[in-house]
């Protein structure tokens, strides 16, 4: 998860780790017609990457493979190897639309189908979808007709392909159907950088808890929106957070977790930044007076600190060194998390 580019693609891609999340998304993103003519139980992950070393930045591909049904596999003209599918997804993860993302994901098509001829494959039917979380809904062409709008005498010669788009920004709530795991991820995508999510939030964490999902799978889906929460939010603190998952998860929170390690790190920075502003200010205000301001600002530096090394995890940034960290300020912390969010945002 964490070699990915951005919190998005992070979130996303550990969601569809999960077959049965892969398949709910199957389900949902496409017609009923099309779904029954798969075989659902045998969808897995490929682990072939088609995105261009430049263009990683900016998209992150999933692919999955799936076979086709006996009765659609009797019913068309099929080689010996089209009994498998491709579907592929590349999830859209900018603010607004790509005016280019049908000519990306046709590239990614033809890729597929140049290494089945390398391997000597038959070439197989691939399926695309891209899943979009921009505030503003899409706008981009959808189709290769659409992107080059040949005159109609010139239609019949001229590449005919289109992708479906799940609009997550239109979709209402109850909309976004699918598996418990589903339904929280692509809200949260949906919401993440909204004002909206401190309220939906609590909804959001929920939606876990419906699924059946084990403890493990739940703690590791808890702290990927923790990170992702920290990474893209700035209407929520760490305490909001680890306040709604205890609300609905009292024994979450475990040692060694994302938000156990946040909180003592705050504590302990706030312990230590205590003494230290505790001493200084005790000079002119009094011991007591002067520990309890250096507690709470220690504290605030630890939580700034967490904030920053989650992003510099996530950018693939070398972490603050304990020096830098003793050495900086509250504001230049803040600026430094500022800065890291606004790379972040225009990932």
């Amino acid at each position: 998860m964490d070699q990915l580019p951005t919190p998005h693609n992070n979130l996303f891609r550990l969601a569809m780790t999960n077959p049965s999340t892969a398949r709910s998304l199957v389900e949902i993103a496409f017609p009923g017609k099309v779904v029954r003519t798969l075989k659902m139980d045998t969808l897995r992950i490929e682990p072939e990457s088609f995105v261009d070393s430049d263009l990683r930045e900016k998209y992150s591909d999933l692919l999955l493979s799936i076979q086709l049904s006996e009765e659609s596999r009797n019913s068309g003209n099929n080689g010996p190897d089209s009994n498998r599918v491709w579907v592929y997804f590349l999830i859209e993860h900018k603010s607004e639309s790509d005016p280019l993302t049908v000519l990306q994901l046709l590239s990614y098509v033809i890729r597929i189908w140049e290494k089945c001829v390398r391997e000597g494959r038959e070439l197989c039917p691939i399926l695309p979808l891209v899943v979009y979380h921009g505030e503003a809904g899409w706008t981009a062409p959808r189709s290769i007709q659409e992107l080059i709008g040949a005159p109609e005498e010139l239609a019949d010669y001229q590449v005919r392909f289109g992708l479906p788009l799940l609009d997550l920004g239109q979709m209402s709530d109850e909309d976004i159907q699918g598996t418990p795991i589903l339904q929280s991820i692509l809200q949260l995508l949906k919401y993440g950088r909204s004002r909206k999510l401190p309220s939906k939030l609590l909804e959001i964490v929920r939606l876990l808890s419906a699924g059946g999902s084990s403890d493990d799978e739940i703690s590791v889906f808890i702290q990927a929106i923790g990170v992702y929460v920290m990474a893209v939010n700035r209407d929520i603190t760490i305490e909001d957070m680890n306040r709604v998952v205890a609300s609905v998860f009292p024994t979450q929170i475990e040692p060694g977790s994302l938000a156990d390690r946040l909180l003592k790190q705050g504590r302990e920075e706030g312990r230590l930044e205590g003494r230290d502003e505790g001493r200084r200010e005790g000079i002119e205000k009094g011991i007591e007076k002067g520990i309890e301001k250096g507690i709470e600002e220690g504290i605030e530096k630890g939580i700034l600190v967490g904030k920053i090394h989650a992003l510099q995890e996530l950018l693939g940034d070398d972490l603050l060194s304990i020096k830098e960290v003793s050495a900086a300020s509250l504001d230049s912390l803040r600026q430094r998390l500022e800065l890291l969010r606004q790379r972040m945002r225009q990932r």
